[in-house]
């Protein structure tokens, strides 16, 4: 049976909402029982290039265990406000955030989720105010933890990461030249989502970025519906693809901020999927998660990046096993459910 999903348009399980969160606009969706009694809070933090729209295949499943669901748009996308200054961008500044939605929503402690850049910001969501993230589950990228010194992006494909060398074409500002009108978003998220031309041809390389001579001979990836696509290239273009290619110009400015959180560990539970064919982010990383994340539980599924929307059975059933075993589990133990 295939997994139900939040419709595009006019699905009633889910309200599009705003919020003006420390001076910018923030969208997000909502979800919740009928009854509106709900056992927790989760927030879904998506990644790039992705929407709050991008935890469709969860948020039916999540809502279904009694959770109240807020999947906001981050920073940078969809009907959130798109600042050009790159260090409004930052995991501190976005954790800051974040934390004052929950607060506007009357959560003081909530459940994360994150995929991708969401991952990693909801990790440092956790680090930064660990007096608001009781559990933390992530998808595909691991724990990075803050760094002693500041290693610039060239010398770490150079040197130890050429499978980051795509971030160097995200922030250099050459994408945002050519991606201008709403075909060329199509083409370039068609790129990322594992579009082919018709002579099978990828259009990106994780060592080299999007191939940008390609956007417009690809076809849709399979991922998506034609529906979905579309739906996708509209909301990208509220703001155009630069403050999504933002957050790849932040890692001095998150160094920086950073060094407040060395030696820092995650104390709540974790759970980390981990994608076994996602070519950016190879599985050797992310071995050394449990020094700095002592209650870990490690899952792996055979997908792409994509593993949201690629095996959605899989992965929501890996989330709904730990949010009743670990997560709600615990509580009924500890008598405070």
């Amino acid at each position: 049976m295939p997994v139900d999903k939040i419709k595009l348009s006019g699905d009633s399980r889910i309200q599009y909402r705003s919020a003006s969160v420390n001076g910018k606009q923030y969208g997000y969706l909502e979800s919740q029982p009928e009854s509106k009694q709900y056992r927790a809070t989760i927030f879904l933090i998506h990644g790039f290039p992705d929407l709050s729209m991008g935890w469709r295949y969860q948020i039916p499943m999540l809502v279904d265990m009694g959770l109240r669901v807020i999947a906001p748009d981050c920073l940078g996308y969809g009907r959130t406000d798109a600042p050009e200054d790159p260090a409004l961008y930052s995991h501190k500044q976005c954790a800051s955030d974040i934390k004052e939605l929950a607060h506007q929503l009357g959560s003081p402690k909530i459940i994360l989720g994150g995929h991708d850049w969401g991952a990693m910001l909801a990790y440092r969501i956790t680090q930064w105010h660990p007096d608001l993230v009781t559990h933390l589950f992530t998808v595909c990228v691991p724990y990075a933890a803050p760094s002693t010194s500041y290693i610039p992006l060239e010398t770490m494909v150079k040197s130890v990461t050429p499978h980051f060398g795509y971030q160097l074409q995200f922030a250099s500002g050459d994408v945002e030249k050519v991606v201008k009108s709403k075909d060329d978003i199509k083409g370039f998220l068609s790129a990322l989502y594992g579009g082919r031309t018709a002579n099978g041809e990828t259009g990106f390389d994780e060592k080299r970025g999007v191939h940008l001579d390609k956007l417009g001979r690809l076809r849709r990836s399979k991922l998506k519906s034609d529906e979905e696509l579309e739906y996708y290239a509209t909301e990208f273009s509220r703001n155009g693809i630069h403050g999504p290619l933002n957050w790849y110009r932040t890692r001095e400015t998150n160094h920086a901020e950073e060094k407040a959180l060395l030696n820092s560990r995650i104390t709540v539970p974790v759970l980390f999927i981990q994608a076994l064919r996602d070519p950016a982010l190879p599985p050797h990383l992310g071995k050394s998660m449990a020094r700095s994340i002592p209650r870990l539980t490690r899952r792996q599924v055979d997908t792409s990046h994509w593993a949201l929307w690629e095996k959605p059975e899989e992965v929501n059933e890996i989330i709904k096993n730990w949010l009743e075993g670990v997560v709600f589990g615990e509580k009924e133990r500890s008598g405070k459910l």
